[in-house]
């Protein structure tokens, strides 16, 4: 905590800069660092706003200094009017008003004290509904400057005090959403912190013994959140010089920045462009070593996969002149790997956005658009020839068993050698041969396969994969390009053909069809027939194989809907434990359990089936043991003869 001196002295100098005495020591209070805001007031920032200037200075504030705007216009739209017959209780709070004095602080009258607390916790439990944040300040705190001002509250019928308070004539939501992680209700912080030195300091004071007493790596992730919500970044208010001419005053200042801010905002970028910026920040995240990882990519392969070196470039550093490989080595980058690479990426999405759990989804669209750029400048950014592409390999990339491909270099094209395609051919026909993706998971050289024939199947000027439920040709093939991959890689056909469709994209050909041994096929006019769309569903129609009912195969296939079994298992508790007990509320079951039973009827066939795995593994490895024993023992005679 600051010391008291500090804090006087910075209350002095706001009072020297016009503000009132009551805001003064509101600020002087609220101040992490009242010494860096004192230095700080020598020279002003100037934000321009319609009318005049305001003067701020930039600085950190105790997060229980601060409360949401009492008259937010968010709510608008929804506000309950007397005029309307509103009952007292839900009537709206009359806008602030210039404070008398003519300094840069806001004047709210309100007819009761109680007026005011309904209205600073109404405006609370809205904006935390609406616009719920706590889980994304909860993991980075907040990270945009919030715009604070002084506000003097007056009672037309009270005998209290009234208070000075520090609102938020921006960032309202950001504040809840603080305030929801401390567990502050707003109307207590104005009528008990605010004019309590004593009563705040100590409230400040138990977060900081916390942390001296337990250590920070000793806390909760709960408790290290709502430390995070402690203080806030803050534009605070300290001057204002309206135009000559204009003749604003500062409540109408104010409310030409929330509009600025809020009803004509700047455009918003685009959905790509998004995804273009969050790029660069995951590649940072995952070129830069932490204190207990390395760095995921090299500077080197950052550069490669930012598209910022040249062809020549790429081939002297090593990388294959190949734009699937890179498809490839950016998927399994930024997607495969586990949920260690996950991690890794979501930081760099929210060191932008403060998105605190990223969707798979976001990190699926973040590799598009890395794989796209060397893409949209050959074509020169044409949409009708990028969009539907973006949207396709949007698609086609969210293939589940991506997320399985290994975090160490690809089996064909990695720079420090590895297979050839032939090989990675084969090593796919082989999974398919075991009956892998029939009904199931692809395997992994299947995987890579797949998405690097997906490059060039989207890529091409006529789009052999495209999305489902569009065009006449597939009116009855509602099924996603996920679908119509697996299928196609599940057959030995479709590996031929993928195979077959890498080869002709890394020569620069159109895109033809095969046969089962790779053999073109030919229209009846003579010439290939070309792979379409249309012609891809057709022919890798998703449907049941029938051969594989014995064997190896045919075991992989029930053994595909084991393990998918188990995974919807999972997801529905995780679905059933996230059940809210009524709207806005913690989970039912941890509130109120669920039926023993039932549960017990439950845990009896898990129970059941365990031990059945169980019995599996102990054949499989007694097999294995005997067969190297009689290995061993057939090894011992060749010594003795």
């Amino acid at each position: 905590m600051p010391r008291i001196t500090a804090v006087d002295k910075l209350a002095d100098a706001l009072f020297g800069k016009g503000l009132s005495e009551e805001a003064a020591e509101s600020l002087a209070r609220a101040a992490v660092q009242p010494e860096d805001m004192r230095r700080k007031l020598a020279d002003v920032n100037n934000l321009r706003v319609q009318g005049g200037t305001i003067h701020i200075v930039e600085t950190r504030l105790w997060s229980a200094a601060v409360v949401p705007h009492p008259a937010n216009p968010r709510e608008y739209g929804r506000r309950s009017y007397a005029l309307g017959g509103a009952s007292a209780a839900l009537r709206i709070l009359p806008m602030p008003e210039p404070a008398p004095g003519g300094g840069p602080e806001l004047q709210i009258r309100v007819p009761h004290p109680n007026d005011l607390a309904h209205r600073l916790d109404d405006a609370k439990a809205r904006l935390v509904k609406e616009n719920p944040l706590d889980n994304d300040i909860a993991a980075e705190g907040v990270l945009q400057p919030l715009m604070v001002v002084p506000m003097m509250v007056c009672y037309d019928n009270s005998p209290n005090r009234p208070p000075t308070l520090l609102i938020t004539a921006d960032g309202s939501s950001r504040i809840s959403a603080v305030h929801q992680l401390l567990g502050y209700r707003p109307s207590l912080l104005a009528y008990e912190l605010a004019d309590n030195t004593r009563k705040f300091r100590q409230e400040i004071n138990r977060w900081i013994r916390l942390v001296q007493k337990q250590g920070w790596d000793s806390l909760s992730a709960a408790d290290q959140g709502k430390l995070r919500a402690l203080t806030v970044p803050a534009r605070v208010v300290v001057g204002f010089v309206p135009d000559a001419r204009a003749g604003v005053r500062f409540h109408t200042a104010v409310r030409n920045f929330i509009g600025l801010t809020h009803i004509r905002p700047p455009r918003p970028y685009a959905s790509a462009v998004e995804s273009e910026a969050k790029g660069d920040a995951v590649l940072d995240s995952l070129a830069e070593p932490t204190r207990s990882r390395n760095a995921r990519i090299t500077s080197q392969e950052k550069r490669w996969f930012a598209g910022v070196i040249t062809e020549q470039e790429a081939a002297e550093e090593g990388f294959s002149p190949h734009q699937d490989v890179r498809a490839a080595e950016i998927i399994r980058t930024v997607l495969g790997g586990g949920t260690g690479t996950a991690r890794r990426v979501n930081e760099g999405i929210r060191s932008l956005t403060a998105q605190q759990r990223p969707k798979r989804e976001d990190r699926v669209d973040i590799a598009v658009e890395l794989i796209l750029r060397p893409v949209r400048t050959a074509k020169n950014d044409v949409p009708p020839y990028v969009r539907p592409r973006r949207a396709v390999l949007q698609r086609a990339y969210r293939l589940p068993e991506i997320e399985e491909l290994p975090a160490d270099a690809l089996l064909e094209g990695a720079p420090d050698g590895g297979r050839s395609l032939e090989e990675l051919r084969d090593a796919a026909l082989k999974e398919a041969a075991e009956g892998l993706g029939a009904g199931g998971r692809l395997g992994v050289a299947q995987t890579e396969l797949a998405v690097k024939a997906t490059f060039y199947m989207v890529t091409a000027d006529t789009m052999a994969l495209q999305t489902e439920g569009s065009g006449a040709a597939r009116a009855e093939d509602s099924r996603s390009a996920v679908g119509v991959l697996r299928a196609m890689l599940s057959r030995q056909r479709g590996v031929i053909q993928a195979y077959e469709v890498v080869r002709a994209g890394r020569l620069g050909r159109p895109l033809h069809e095969v046969d089962e041994d790779g053999a073109p096929i030919y229209t009846d006019g003579g010439g290939y027939r070309e792979l379409t769309d249309a012609l891809v569903r057709h022919t890798y129609n998703g449907e049941a194989l029938t051969e594989a009912v014995v064997g190896l195969p045919a075991a992989r296939a029930h053994w595909a809907t084991v393990t998918k079994s188990v995974d919807n298992l999972r997801q529905a508790v995780s679905a059933m434990k996230s059940v809210p007990a009524y709207e806005g509320g913690g989970s039912l079951i941890k509130r109120e359990g669920w039926d023993p039973p039932e549960i017990e009827k439950a845990r009896r066939y898990l129970d059941k089936v365990s031990r059945t795995l169980a019995d599996w593994a102990d054949w499989y490895n007694a097999q294995n043991d005997e067969e190297r024993q009689s290995a061993d023992v057939d090894a011992m005679d060749a010594l003795d003869v």
